[in-house]
């Protein structure tokens, strides 16, 4: 059987926020989820298996139809993001185009979220939810061999027009036993993101899960409980990458400094072993001290992204962030004393927040002063207790999620936290805390002094003239 994964494109990418100088448009990045799960099927299987992604790619839906014809694929799987959803829905309608016989297979946190709703679109045949690697492998030798569905868990599956949900699988605490994911399989040479000094870039990840209780934290179904790779096993990776001619690894963990021990295990292996490829990971500022940021430099971490998310008291404690402002700034001053580049996350428009605090918000990150921050909107997304907070509250009166998620529309637009400002408000105070931010003379200044080659500079040219462009809209606050 020959296996076609797609990542879909975003031309209807559902999002509230503008471009910024850290979101997926000033990059491309490796599709991880799929990339993971070709490895498992090469491993345990004998099918083929390819990966097309059409973002890299530049792929409209014509293409895509052409290379579905072209790779003659016997089973088509398909990534779904909740906010990539009706391009997921689109690109299914684009293989059934071509052959009406050819399965397709959706997986993808907006499949745990909402399994029952993602059966009914109808160009899906079946589903896996959870953790893809084991269960989606199980699907394809299942259907290969004309065995009962019934007997796979984790899928759903239509039985004479019933929709079937089979019982959940555990969630994966073996994460040794999984195969490094099939970058073969992409031209990874040409990945790249404007933060990096230098490329090819590739994605990893070392650890599932994350036990902090963040009210917006969108990825249910990772889980609480904190999984890991072992030091050696995430090492291994690193150097592997390192042979394969990649630059810099991006450490997509949730949280990669949970445990302590294990990050200076690592930083010690991948130091002992003469690795000189450069790697970014994202940090809780109460899981960092001294010690962590020292390994972490000598290790060759060129960068840490920090949740911060408010610049008041009031909000971070709302947000469940357990952090301490005073702690922020000496973590941040810290990280960049010792060369490695500070990116800050944080968002407005929160619970009960108001507009001086969003203020405060703003001026904060700028007193910070990281490399980098990505500013958003507060947007309560499906599955977590900041949308439940919204009904607590009498905010929404539909959910309007799993609305979307039975008609994937490309007019769908989510709702705000409009208690206190409105849509317009939030959307130009964040275009004006952006331009605040990154059009000071003397940031500008100490970025271009940085830069390190011409491909760097046509890098952050770009976003620098995207930034710009909408940045100039913003009103006076």
């Amino acid at each position: 059987m020959k296996v076609l994964l797609i990542q879909p494109p975003e031309f209807h990418m559902i999002t509230t926020n503008v471009p910024s100088v850290v979101d997926e448009e000033s990059g491309a990045y490796p599709p991880l989820g799929l990339l993971y799960v070709a490895a498992y099927l090469e491993k345990h299987t004998r099918h083929t298996v390819e990966i097309l992604d059409t973002i890299l790619e530049h792929l409209n839906y014509e293409q895509i139809e052409d290379e579905i014809r072209r790779r003659k694929p016997d089973l088509v799987g398909i990534q779904a993001m909740t906010f990539t959803l009706i391009d997921a829905a689109l690109t299914a309608q684009a293989v059934k185009r071509v052959d009406r016989t050819i399965p397709v297979v959706f997986g993808g946190p907006h499949v745990y979220i909402y399994p029952h709703e993602t059966m009914t679109i109808p160009e899906v045949d079946y589903i896996v939810v959870g953790e893809g690697e084991h269960t989606f492998t199980h699907l394809v030798e299942t259907l290969a061999e004309g065995k009962n569905l019934a007997a796979v868990n984790g899928i759903g599956y239509r039985d004479k027009g019933e929709i079937k949900l089979t019982p959940l699988v555990p969630l994966n605490t073996h994460l040794d036993d999984l195969p490094m994911p099939a970058r073969h399989l992409v031209p990874q040479n040409r990945y790249y993101s404007v933060l990096a000094k230098e490329v090819p870039i590739t994605t990893m990840m070392t650890s599932r899960g994350c036990p902090m209780q963040c009210i917006f934290c969108d990825r249910p179904h990772l889980g609480k409980q904190f999984r890991y790779r072992s030091p050696q096993n995430v090492v291994d990776e690193m150097e592997a990458c390192e042979k394969m001619g990649i630059r810099e690894i991006f450490v997509y963990d949730d949280t990669f400094t949970i445990r302590r021990d294990r990050v200076l295990e690592i930083c010690r292996q991948k130091i002992e072993r003469g690795l000189k490829i450069q790697w970014d990971i994202r940090a809780h500022i109460n899981t960092i001290t001294g010690e962590v940021l020292d390994a972490l430099a000598a290790a060759g971490c060129a960068r840490i992204h920090y949740g911060v998310e408010a610049g008041t008291k009031e909000i971070t404690k709302v947000l469940k962030k357990g952090i301490d402002l005073d702690r922020t700034r000496e973590v941040f001053t810290k990280t960049k004393a010792r060369g490695i580049t500070t990116l800050g996350y944080f968002m407005i428009g929160n619970p009960g927040e108001t507009k001086e605090q969003a203020l405060e918000t703003i001026e904060f990150a700028r007193k910070l002063d990281a490399d980098f921050i990505h500013l958003s909107v507060a947007t309560p997304f499906p599955a977590t207790e900041l949308y439940r907070m919204g009904f607590e509250r009498g905010l929404y009166k539909q959910d309007y999620w799993r609305d979307f998620a039975r008609n994937p529309r490309p007019d769908f637009q989510p709702e705000l936290w409009e208690e206190v400002m409105s849509r317009d408000e939030l959307i130009n105070l964040m275009q004006w805390g952006y331009r605040r931010y990154y059009m000071r003379a003397g940031y500008i200044m100490k970025r271009v002094l940085e830069l390190r080659s011409w491909g760097e500079f046509r890098r952050k040219a770009r976003a620098g003239l995207r930034l710009l462009s909408w940045g100039s809209k913003a009103r006076a606050v």
